[in-house]
């Protein structure tokens, strides 16, 4: 079932062209430690378009419903 939620979600979380960028995650953690600002939000590579992207994990994305190719299937 959950698979098939994340197909509708669409996020960048769950795509195969989604690359984690861990140095800037960490660096978004350090300036914004304790403010509770964006505590969420992630970031990544989108190696289909080449272009840097954020996201927040198991929201729907509107605008990746076209271009998102789930990293299980």
């Amino acid at each position: 079932m959950s698979i098939e939620l994340q197909l509708i979600d669409c996020n960048c979380n769950d795509c195969k062209f989604m690359v984690r960028d861990l140095e800037m995650l960490n660096k978004h953690k350090k300036t914004f430690a304790g403010t509770g600002i964006m505590d969420k939000l992630n970031f990544g590579m989108c190696t289909k378009f080449n272009k840097s992207v954020t996201f927040i994990p198991n929201i729907c994305q509107l605008e990746t419903q076209q271009c998102f190719e789930h990293r299980k299937l």
